[in-house]
Formats: C-alpha cells, structure tokens, sequence
C-alpha cells in the first residue's frame, strides 16, 4: 500500500505541475489578447470596455440550433475558446471574465433566467459601480457600445431582449445555489475574484482535484 500510495504521490505531483503550467501558458496567451485588442495589459477606460465587447463580439461565433446540446462538465478554457472562434454565451462570459480579472477589473457571471431558456453575461466593477456586460452576438439581446458602463448589473429588465413572449424572470450569480431551495437566497452573492478567476479556470480545477489526491496519499503514508 506504501508503494502504490508513494506512486499516486509521485504522478499527481507532476500531473498538478502539468495544468498549474498549462495555467501559466494560458495567462500569457490572454495578456497577449488584451494587449492586442486595448494596446496596453490594463484596462482604464469606458473606451477599453468597448474594444473588448466589440472584439469577443466578431472573434466568438456560434450556432444557435446547437443551444441544448450538451458540453463538457468544465467547458473549453478561455484560450480554447478564442483559438477556435467558437463558443456559446457561458463561454464567452468565461472569456470576458478573464480578460477583465487580468485586465484588473472585477467581474463575475449573471445567469438572466427566461421563460424558455437562460442567458449567461458578466458584470464588471467600474468606478465604484457594477454594470452588466455582454460580448455575445446575438441580434435580439445585442449588447452595444452605449451599455458598458449604463446598465446596472441586478436592473435585468433593462438588459436587450427583443426574443417575443421570452422576458427576463429573475438573475443568479451562483447557479448551484439557485438550484437547491434551501440556498436560493445565496444564489446571488458575488465570489471573491480569487475565486471567480479558479471557477473560470478548468487547468487550475483539475489541478487542485489532484493536489486533494496528493493529500489523501500523504495521510494513507502517514498512518500507516
């Protein structure tokens, strides 16, 4: 048992080096993006804001008849989904979000819930206040320029829509919790970005899955 736990110890030490260094590799890729789309690794100004809707905007398409269909339990990362120029709201979100937490802005997601299905946007803190912000395309709920820094991020029936007989009902912000009944209340509570940046990263998630192994060998070592 000594042996085999040793092993685990062993493997999922590097496995956990490997995707901490796909993480690192990711970062690098994103602060290259936001230099490319704002020309500076900080974002300052209502006018940066515009450039990064716009850019995830033209460099995010998707198929709006594959809506349901299912997706991997962690979704693509951020740097996958600008390489392939695909992926739906949530994942636009995901990159939105990282660009704005390295950028230096706080954000988040909004899940919007309507009659028929959901949306998924961020919010971002900008002087003092949060608004919402959205670099999907789609012409019935377009996010445009005049929005970035107008509408507040909880004044959902502010937020485009023009989908017929398919209003906004309410908002989430942590959808695990607006699923159990007992913690709806809490289903609108903003993360610390520290955490925000771990959820929107799946390198950093299945890093710390195998360094829960890790620790689970260590303490089989330690009592036996």
């Amino acid at each position: 048992m000594q042996i085999i736990s040793i092993t685990i110890l062993v493997l999922s030490f590097f496995a956990a080096c490997y995707f901490i260094s796909k993480e690192i590799n990711e970062v690098t890729f994103l602060k290259k993006v936001l230099n490319q789309i704002i020309n500076k690794p900080q974002i300052t100004s209502i006018e940066d804001l515009i450039k990064i809707k716009n850019y995830l905007q033209k460099n995010i398409s998707y198929n709006s008849e594959l809506k349901t269909q299912k997706r991997p339990l962690l979704r693509h990362t951020a740097s996958e989904i600008l390489l392939s120029n695909y992926g739906f709201c949530g994942e636009n979100a995901r990159v939105a979000i990282k660009l704005m937490l390295i950028g230096g802005i706080k954000s988040n997601r909004i899940y919007l819930f309507r009659k028929k299905w959901q949306h998924v946007l961020i919010e971002h803190k900008f002087e003092k206040k949060w608004y919402m912000f959205d670099g999907h395309f789609d012409k019935n709920t377009l996010f445009k320029d005049i929005h970035v820094t107008k509408i507040l991020s909880e004044n959902i029936s502010k937020y485009p829509n023009t989908y017929p007989n398919n209003p906004y009902l309410d908002f989430c912000r942590l959808k695990i919790f607006n699923k159990i009944s007992i913690l709806t209340k809490l289903s609108k509570t903003r993360l610390p970005s520290f955490l925000v940046y771990i959820l929107e990263s799946p390198h950093i998630i299945k890093a710390l899955f195998i360094l829960i192994v890790q620790l689970f060998a260590i303490l089989i070592l330690t009592y036996e």
